[in-house]
């Protein structure tokens, strides 16, 4: 799989539609592109507006129906442009199969049905997909900011328990968001801890995080100075001693 290929795969690994070979070469190139690592956080951010834009349940059959229709449906291939020779220039976008894949895998990771856009049975419902709204921008302002820093930097790093992250972080902005990948359910009562590492001076604690949410944000201030990114297995609340237990299961540089 070339390099160019691996930036049409955003849209179908913001809503796990890859398999675990393509997921694996996938996170090793996002902990190296920025772009692309942008682009996935985008992805997941509105799949997850278009799954809370509607309550109702869609029919039983819904998911086998629009699988069987994106593998029936001919699609039509992307628009070139060639001037006198020369090679459009550019990242490429998703294939149309990546866009069916990810419309069928919101419905099923979602639970609801849109058909042909978002609608509103109501005043009351339209109100409250308006103050949704305004929680989600509310919420993942901090990541916007980070993800628009000239300065922005990111890797991936793999944990001992299985899956990892990637770290997307901006020393101007004083900010880092990792994003899980594949990150290993917790044991009930257990939670990560990220941890900001200093030379020759104690850990900071830079946050809770739960295994086994796939694309989970975790979005930390104060890393001025800090020279690696850790996670560690606490207890429900974090780490009594304000320190890491000795169950470390990532560590990784803070990228350059």
């Amino acid at each position: 799989m070339t390099m160019p290929e691996m930036h049409t795969l955003t849209g179908a690994y913001a809503v796990d539609a890859l398999s675990e070979v393509e997921r694996a070469q996938f996170q090793r190139h996002l902990g190296e592109c920025a772009s692309c690592a942008q682009e996935v956080l985008e992805l997941q951010m509105t799949a997850t507006r278009l799954g809370a834009a509607l309550a109702e349940d869609p029919p039983p059959e819904l998911k086998r129906r629009v699988l069987a229709q994106a593998m029936a449906t001919r699609q039509q291939p992307p628009k070139t442009r060639f001037e006198a020779g020369e090679r459009v220039k550019g990242r490429r976008r998703a294939p149309r199969w990546a866009i069916a894949a990810a419309a069928a895998a919101i419905v099923g990771l979602a639970g609801t049905a849109v058909f042909g856009g978002i609608a509103y049975d109501n005043h009351t419902q339209l109100t409250a997909a308006r103050e949704q709204a305004a929680q989600y921008a509310q919420r993942y302002q901090p990541v916007a900011e980070v993800l628009s820093a000239a300065d922005l930097r990111t890797g991936h790093a793999d944990a001992s328990v299985g899956g990892g992250g990637t770290v997307m972080m901006s020393r101007s902005k004083d900010r880092l968001v990792f994003m899980a990948a594949r990150l290993a359910k917790n044991d009930p009562g257990r939670i990560y801890q990220a941890w900001f590492m200093y030379p020759g001076a104690p850990p900071k604690p830079a946050g809770l995080i739960s295994g086994g949410q796939d694309g989970a944000l975790l979005v930390a201030d104060g890393l001025a100075g800090a020279e690696n990114f850790a996670l560690s297995v606490e207890q429900a609340g974090g780490s009594p001693t304000g320190t890491p237990s000795k169950d470390v299961v990532m560590v990784m540089p803070m990228p350059t």
